[in-house]
């Protein structure tokens, strides 16, 4: 992982391309630290992007599979996630998702939970879960029908689509799809424009514009990913 102050934005760029950007404990521990720069009274805005052909694979497979005699370390690892996801929901500046390439899975998941995603034309885009035998638990199930509306989330959820970025543009699950070649210059005067604005302004429409979830959604969505784990663990399934 590495940040990057641009003016009055910070970016962190996940950097495993080998692993597909997957979201690892050490990319976790970079991530907050990139949510605890809205700190710096000048930092206005946080950017989250990946490295080469991946914003972010996910959750890294090989570490929670490493877990899987651990019960309750895996589910501390797999909650660290989730507690992720929801302080980029809650961060104290507005956060940007510049979706370089594909996200699936707690990727996707971290691109619904910033404030505005731009993605590449040519970024894929999905849930994956159940492709790799898994179930949402960072948000996905509750934040997706929010984007895109019942019917596509559940489309997305449980046939294992793919969306370009175009796709994903269409369909109101990014603000917009520019050329890969351009992203990155497109983010940075989004957040030169936001960066711009009155700042208690911009503080206080964020505390009106974010989505309210019920703690009852949040906590289904665990419940049910803890019962899959505790399967799996045990081999009960």
């Amino acid at each position: 992982m590495t940040l990057t102050r641009r003016g009055a934005a910070v970016w962190a760029r996940i950097d495993r391309p080998g692993a597909g950007n997957a979201c690892s404990a050490a990319v976790m521990a970079g991530l907050e630290e990139w949510l605890a720069a809205a700190a710096d009274p000048g930092v206005r805005v946080l950017v989250l992007t990946g490295t080469g052909r991946s914003f972010c694979a996910g959750a890294d497979l090989n570490e929670a599979t490493a877990l899987l005699g651990d019960l309750p370390a895996l589910l501390s690892w797999l909650d660290r996630g989730r507690r992720l996801v929801r302080a980029v929901m809650s961060a104290g500046v507005p956060t940007i998702a510049a979706v370089n390439g594909a996200a699936f899975g707690g990727g996707l998941e971290l691109l619904l939970a910033c404030d505005v995603a731009v993605a590449a034309d040519t970024a894929r885009i999905g849930d994956g879960h159940l492709a790799a035998g898994q179930v949402p638990g960072w948000g996905s199930s509750v934040l997706l029908p929010l984007a895109v509306g019942p019917a596509l989330a559940r489309r997305l959820l449980v046939a294992g689509e793919t969306w370009t970025g175009t796709d994903a543009a269409r369909r109101g699950l990014v603000s917009e799809a520019v050329p890969a070649a351009d992203l990155d210059r497109h983010v940075d005067a989004l957040a030169e424009r936001i960066a711009a604005l009155d700042e208690a302004a911009v503080r206080r429409t964020l505390r009106v514009a974010r989505p309210v979830i019920a703690a009852d959604a949040w906590d289904r969505e665990w419940r049910t990913l803890s019962e899959h784990i505790a399967a799996l663990a045990t081999g009960s399934e």
